[in-house]
């Protein structure tokens, strides 16, 4: 009889480590994503290593002195990560928006010939995707649509500054060419001190050093920031659903006092003391009254977008507020029959229903805002078109609805929910959301408040008219 073949098992443990070893090592062949080169220019010989996975590299990018210039490079010689510095968006021409998606998964775009300077925090596992913080949005973008810098004290970035009572904001608009703008956009908070800059990414934390600041993004704190609490300027988040206490002869006077404006213009180009927008105040009080939308911010924001009432749209067309005048083909921007009636359908249309009701896509608060919240969320490309409709708010507010106007801007610590007044849940605003409400009178819990949007039946309904009686409730956590 044959005898019977024993399986040896002192061979089952090498066979099951070289197994072990050999899936490993397809694995890790098979999950290649590229060629990644980690630089640190800190050093004579900057080149450190190279990987076939994004996450090596990344894991040795971040094993580096917190101070070290260092990157990593692609197969392409293109920067996709860097241990702290900028996220230069000016990189495409002003006709072309970049996209980028939230944190919350929600798609947005901007254009970095308005704001070329974010701050990076950090690259997607893939090395692919670039998330950023700019004017309070943080985002991913893709890696070819941006440059990454490393901070350099000779940039003229993007900064705050206190001149007198006012702040004031610098945007950066070419990071390489120093390129920058500035505007005063409301009344500076206390915590600021005269003739000194302060980098903020978001508009409510400050800090007088940019590494520490992007140090504090980047481990999500605010621990070292000059400021305890957030700062939300009145003039951004003033809701639209508040009615303005100025008297109708401060618009003349303010287009006179800023641009010499004295006469209205009829035709297209006009001359230097012409504009649609004079004498146009009872047509924006007159919509205040009918669609209770504030009419200061409805004139701020055709001062801004119409090159204050000089613009050929604004002239031949009767469109001051920009309607559809997209980056790709401002051509197609939108004919009305008159200056009345633009603004009478910005004024229901664009606001009642749209910017300022909470049923539709386009909501994310009623204020003029920035990319983080508020109409320019969807409104406009120009990340601080928010801030820039805020700033001729302000110069013409002269402080009267600062004054006159109560409202809570807070961060959402909860679901927060805006009720009726039978306790009906009309919306609500998410954990980490902006909100912003227009103060009737405080209660024992909360405050009571003006609705986004007209109600009827207990339920949204923008069909239906908006009067001083769209009030709810909101209770607070304390």
């Amino acid at each position: 009889m044959k005898k019977k073949r024993h399986f040896n098992k002192k061979l089952l443990l090498p066979l099951s480590v070289f197994a072990i070893v050999l899936a490993a090592l397809i694995a890790m062949k098979i999950t290649e994503n590229g060629t990644f080169t980690v630089l640190d220019y800190s050093q004579s010989e900057p080149e450190i290593a190279t990987y076939k996975h994004f996450f090596f590299a990344k894991r040795k990018l971040d094993s580096l002195d917190e101070n070290a210039q260092a990157c990593i490079q692609n197969e392409k010689k293109k920067v996709v990560a860097i241990k702290s510095g900028i996220v230069n968006f000016t990189t495409k021409d002003v006709s072309e928006n970049t996209i980028y998606t939230t944190t919350n998964n929600e798609e947005g775009y901007l254009n970095g010939n308005y704001g070329s300077d974010g701050l990076y925090i950090t690259t997607s596992s893939d090395g692919k995707k670039v998330l950023f913080m700019m004017s309070g949005v943080q985002g991913w973008v893709d890696v070819d649509d941006i440059n990454l810098l490393f901070y350099d004290p000779s940039y003229n970035l993007s900064s705050y500054s206190r001149a007198d009572d006012s702040l004031v904001h610098q945007v950066c608009l070419d990071v390489l060419n120093n390129s920058t703008t500035y505007y005063s956009i409301g009344k500076a908070p206390d915590f600021l001190k005269q003739d000194k800059t302060y980098y903020s990414y978001d508009g409510h934390y400050f800090y007088e050093d940019f590494q520490t600041m992007s140090a504090d993004v980047r481990n999500e704190s605010t621990a070292n920031a000059v400021n305890e609490e957030p700062y939300y300027n009145f003039y951004q988040y003033v809701p639209h659903r508040t009615l303005t206490s100025l008297d109708q002869a401060s618009y003349n006077e303010y287009l006179y006092r800023i641009a010499g404006i004295d006469s209205t213009a009829q035709t297209y180009p006009c001359s230097e003391n012409e504009s649609v927008l004079y004498d146009s105040a009872p047509l924006f009080y007159a919509q205040q009254d009918e669609v209770y939308v504030n009419a200061s911010m409805m004139f701020s924001l055709g001062c801004n977008e119409s090159g204050y009432g000089k613009s050929q749209y604004a002239i031949e067309q009767h469109n001051i507020f920009g309607h559809a005048a997209y980056d790709e083909n401002p051509d197609q921007a939108t004919m009305y029959a008159d200056l009345a009636d633009c603004i009478h359908q910005h004024a229901y249309y664009f606001i009642q229903q749209s910017y300022a009701n909470p049923t539709d896509w386009r909501y994310h608060g009623s204020w003029f805002g920035d990319k983080e919240s508020g109409i320019n969320v969807q409104y406009a490309s120009d990340p601080y078109w928010g801030e820039k409709a805020a700033s001729i708010y302000y110069s013409l507010d002269q402080g009267h609805d600062f004054q006159n106007l109560p409202i809570k801007t807070l961060k959402c610590t909860e679901t927060l929910d805006v009720k009726s007044k039978d306790g009906t849940t009309l919306y609500s605003y998410e954990k980490g959301d902006i909100a912003s409400f227009s103060i009737i009178k405080e209660t024992s819990d909360g405050y009571e408040v003006m609705l986004e949007a007209p109600t009827k039946n207990n339920t949204i309904d923008t069909t239906a008219p908006y009067n001083k009686e769209m009030r709810g409730t909101i209770v607070l956590e304390h």
